[in-house]
């Protein structure tokens, strides 16, 4: 029977093609394991541990030497000035009999440094949670630094919310600090800041028209933005060329 014929000629045509298939299907899928488990992949995850351990180290060592600095700002400002109000008091309290016309200058002396020291802690405080942060919000507070600023400064700021404290915290301070940079350095015409929040994330923009060449290893500034916004896991990208014109971006995770 010619059906027969075919059926034997035919039968062994899947058995062909399996063995023809399974062996590409194998290198496919050692391929696709390859690329997904690999040491591409092994090294990218080796170099983001590295960075957020770099950014973890510098992060701590930036807190360190800002809790020695406010140590120090104590030690030598509000503590000095309040162990010098404790003297003045005592030498009023033994004049108090004797000498009593003294005592009225000496409690004046005294009030004075009670005064100067509660400036100084106001300012101190100031620099860790600045007041205008609470009176105006974020938007209002950014304003207020474009307007003082030496350089005309424009300022777009979108509807980003309630932050948390310590993300609005960082947010002005390196604003003012990028704006501070620019005053001093750039020779810039104008500048401009935007913030918006996207996914999560707050996008800050510091761009400036002026000489350009800012170099983070020539000062303190903008190695303190990056070391501020690396304690968050944040992201700072700033391109700078001879010339300018200078651009700062900011990404700051802010969800709550």
């Amino acid at each position: 029977d010619p059906r027969s014929w075919w059926v034997v000629l035919l039968a062994p045509l899947p058995v062909l093609g399996l063995l023809v298939v399974t062996p590409w299907l194998a290198e496919v899928q050692a391929r696709t394991a390859a690329t997904l488990l690999g040491p591409p992949a092994s090294h990218r995850l080796t170099a983001r541990v590295a960075e957020l351990t770099r950014s973890r180290a510098e992060a701590l060592d930036a807190h360190g030497a800002e809790l020695r600095r406010i140590e120090r700002d104590l030690h030598d400002g509000a503590q000095a000035r309040m162990v010098s109000v404790a003297l003045l008091l005592g030498v009023a309290e033994r004049r108090w009999d004797d000498d009593p016309a003294a005592v009225p200058a000496l409690v004046r002396q005294a009030r004075e440094g009670a005064e100067g020291a509660l400036v100084e802690l106001r300012a101190l405080v100031r620099g860790m949670y600045p007041p205008i942060l609470a009176d105006r919000g974020l938007g209002g507070a950014i304003g207020a630094l474009a307007a003082a600023a030496p350089v005309p400064v424009t300022v777009n700021v979108a509807a980003v919310g309630r932050l948390p404290a310590a993300v609005e915290a960082a947010a002005y301070l390196t604003v003012a600090e990028a704006l501070t940079n620019i005053a001093r350095h750039s020779r810039a015409g104008r500048a401009s800041v935007v913030l918006r929040r996207e996914r999560g994330v707050l996008v800050i923009g510091v761009d400036d028209d002026g000489v350009g060449g800012a170099d983070e290893s020539r000062g303190t500034g903008l190695l303190g933005i990056r070391r501020r916004i690396a304690a968050f896991d944040g992201r700072v990208a700033l391109n700078s060329p001879p010339g300018g014109p200078t651009t700062l971006r900011v990404e700051l995770p802010c969800a709550s």
